[in-house]
């Protein structure tokens, strides 16, 4: 019996995996795993590759047993086979264990690299590695030699969103970048004065596009056209792109909720009976820094 003091506790739901979603164009990608680590995320792509190889090779080999016109030729492949299979198979039970999927699950899906997170390198040069570090806040390890070249970390591009706009965007500035090229080519060859009065024209236009687009990626990411630039990857999600018997179904579950939803917020609501009960003061919670 539950008395006035007492509160019921809240019953919730069974609680399933969480699925997450990433929108690819009119696709959509599942997440498999998320790898938060450059040389996780080496070791990954070399083992699934080496082991997806040798998956694809033992689904050749069956056919080709399938294909067998003797029965010499048919059992010497399935020997063959077998040993192959044994050998997959125990790689796999380990590659399950550090990545939590077996490689047959997703060998006939289609599978792409999802990048999350990035960090900007620029490669300068020695004099300009003198000057950052005679900068006031700077730090040691934002300058790293590799290769023998000079690379000074500008900035870390976090969020798929962020990513992707980085990316979009400096498409656009070398787009620019090569526009400005070829007109500045097309006005030196130029003989007519109309010609060139109308490439002159398109050069000053595409050349405040240019530099307007540089100043904002400048100040914003630290990246300019004026400079190579290496990027390190320093988060990737792994995903297979659903089929469209799946993105329908995924359609149809959201469609589902949102009438679900607006059916709860049109219910007429019932006034709750009104009691006195202790006032406390509100405390201000600070989240740890």
């Amino acid at each position: 019996m539950t008395t006035a003091a007492e509160t019921p506790a809240t019953a919730e739901a069974p609680k399933g995996p969480v699925i997450e979603l990433i929108p690819l164009g009119n696709n959509l990608g599942r997440v498999v795993l998320t790898i938060a680590n450059p040389v996780s995320l080496a070791r990954f792509q070399q083992e699934y590759g080496t082991l997806l190889q040798q998956f694809q090779r033992i689904q050749q080999l069956q056919a080709r047993i399938q294909s067998a016109l003797t029965t010499v030729e048919r059992e010497a492949l399935a020997k063959v086979g077998e040993s192959e299979v044994k050998d997959f198979n125990e790689k796999d039970a380990v590659f399950a264990k550090v990545w939590n999927f077996n490689v047959p699950v997703l060998a006939n899906r289609q599978t792409t690299f999802i990048n999350t997170a990035l960090r900007l390198f620029a490669v300068v040069s020695d004099e300009e590695a003198g000057k950052a570090r005679a900068a006031k806040d700077f730090k040691e390890e934002q300058l790293v030699k590799r290769d023998g070249k000079n690379l000074l970390h500008t900035a870390d591009i976090r969020g798929f969103e962020f990513v992707v706009q980085f990316d979009q965007f400096a498409k656009v500035l070398q787009a620019r970048r090569d526009a400005f090229v070829q007109l500045t080519q097309l006005l030196a060859n130029a003989k007519d004065e109309e010609q060139k009065k109308n490439i002159q024209k398109q050069l000053d236009e595409t050349r405040g596009l240019l530099e307007k687009g540089n100043e904002e990626m400048a100040k914003s990411v630290g990246y300019s056209i004026t400079h190579n630039y290496e990027v390190e990857v320093l988060e990737s999600k792994f995903v297979f792109l659903l089929n469209q018997e799946e993105v329908n179904q995924v359609s149809s579950l959201f469609a589902n909720a949102q009438q679900q939803q607006a059916a709860g917020a049109d219910a007429p609501k019932a006034d709750a009976p009104k009691a006195d009960a202790p006032k406390a003061e509100a405390k201000k919670v600070e989240a740890k820094k």
